[in-house]
């Protein structure tokens, strides 16, 4: 999978981006090369994740609350998460919080 990545200037502060993912079937020559370098075209592993979708502002409390929830739920199960955790927001930022679609992601070994 190819993920064009961009960053805005708060976002790079903040340490969010933003990422599009393009299906496999798109051939890497036919992405559009960037016109700005804070764009940058990565190619991301596949993978399992275990994932929690929830609801809210993505804020540091939801966040925690959400990963500890993942965590337990991957113990629970007898898996083994890795260190890295990811969140993803699918809404634009006027969505009304409880309409919020959220998710934490964990990399499955």
């Amino acid at each position: 999978m190819t993920t064009p990545v961009f960053m805005e200037p708060e976002a790079e502060q903040s340490g969010g981006q933003m990422g599009f993912v393009l299906p496999s079937a798109v051939a890497a020559s036919s992405i559009p090369a960037p016109t700005n370098e804070k764009v940058k075209i990565e190619k991301r592993a596949a993978g399992k994740f275990a994932v929690l979708r929830f609801s809210g502002q993505m804020n540091e409390k939801t966040k925690t609350s959400t990963e500890q929830k993942l965590r337990k739920w991957i113990d629970a199960k007898g898996l083994s998460g890795g260190p890295t955790v990811e969140f993803a927001g699918y809404d634009p930022p006027w969505t009304p919080g409880l309409l919020c679609r959220n998710e934490v992601l964990i990399r499955l070994p």
